[in-house]
C-alpha cells in the first residue's frame, strides 16, 4: 500500500517578506523605545548613538540603517505623541455639541489615554518635552494648533470678536503645561486640572458675556460675604421726616 510522504510547506517569497517586515518594524520600534527611555533619563545631549545601540543590544550600522541621526529618532518620538493626542482632537471633530464640550471631551479623553500607560507616557512626554531644543517640536504645536482651530471654526458658536488661531495657540499651551505637571508630580490631577482649564478658557472666550459664569462660579460668589450698604426702606425715610421729635423724659 502507497502511503503519501509528507509535504513539507516551503515559505513563500511573500511570507518571508511579511516576516522580514514585521521584523524590520520591531526593530525599529525597540530603537525608539530605547531612545525615548535615555533621553528621559539622561537627557538629550548625554544620550549617544553609541549608548542607544548598547542598550538596544544592535550594532551601530543597524541603527543607521533605520535612523540618519539620533536628531531623527527624537523627531519620530515627538510625532508620536502629538499624533495620539491629534487624533483625540479628531474624535472630537466627529462628535456633536459644542465648542466647549469638545474641549472637554478632548480632556477626558486625553486623560484615559494617560491612565492607561502612565508610565509610558510620562516617559515619552519627558523625552519630547525636556529634550527637545528649541523649535524641535515647532511643525507638531503647529498641526495641533490647526487642528484646535478648526474644532472651533466647525463648532459655529464661537463670538465674532474671538481670534480662532490665537485661541487655539492657547489651548494648546494649556494641554501642553498640565502635561507639564504631571510630568513632574505623579499625583497632579491631570484631568481634573485639564478639564478645569479648558472649561475656564472657554468660559472666558468662548462664551457670550452674559452666560459665561458657571453654576460653580455662582456657587462661590453667593458664599462671598455682600459688601454691599444695606439700603433703607423709602417709606420708614418718609415716616421718619414727617415725625415729630419725642420730648425727653426726665431722670426719675
Amino acid at each position: 500500500m502507497n502511503t503519501a510522504s509528507p509535504t513539507t510547506a516551503v515559505p513563500t517569497d511573500a511570507a518571508s517578506e511579511g516576516r522580514r517586515s514585521r521584523r524590520r518594524r520591531e526593530l525599529h520600534q525597540t530603537i525608539l523605545d530605547t531612545a525615548a527611555d535615555l533621553f528621559a533619563r539622561d537627557g538629550y545631549d548625554a544620550t549617544t548613538v553609541e549608548k542607544i545601540s548598547i542598550e538596544a543590544d544592535i550594532a551601530p550600522a543597524t541603527f543607521f540603517n533605520h535612523f540618519p541621526s539620533k536628531e531623527d529618532v527624537l523627531r519620530e518620538v515627538g510625532q508620536d505623541v502629538f499624533t495620539r493626542f491629534r487624533r483625540l482632537v479628531e474624535e472630537q471633530l466627529k462628535r456633536e455639541g459644542s465648542s466647549v464640550q469638545r474641549l472637554d471631551g478632548f480632556a477626558t479623553r486625553s486623560a484615559d489615554l494617560v491612565r492607561r500607560a502612565p508610565e509610558m507616557t510620562r516617559r515619552v512626554l519627558i523625552a519630547v518635552l525636556r529634550s527637545s531644543r528649541p523649535g524641535e517640536s515647532g511643525n507638531e504645536l503647529a498641526s495641533m494648533q490647526e487642528d484646535f482651530a478648526r474644532l472651533l471654526r466647525q463648532g459655529g458658536d464661537v463670538p465674532a470678536q474671538v481670534d480662532l488661531d490665537l485661541t487655539a495657540e492657547i489651548i494648546v499651551s494649556v494641554v501642553i503645561g498640565c502635561m507639564t505637571h504631571w510630568i513632574n508630580d505623579p499625583s497632579y490631577p491631570l484631568g481634573k486640572r485639564m478639564r478645569e482649564s479648558l472649561s475656564l478658557l472657554g468660559e472666558r472666550l468662548l462664551i457670550p458675556a452674559k452666560t459665561a459664569v458657571s453654576p460653580a462660579r455662582r456657587a462661590v460668589a453667593a458664599a462671598k460675604p455682600s459688601t454691599a450698604k444695606p439700603t433703607t426702606n423709602p417709606t420708614s425715610r418718609a415716616a421718619k421726616a414727617g415725625a415729630k421729635p419725642q420730648p425727653k423724659r426726665k431722670p426719675r
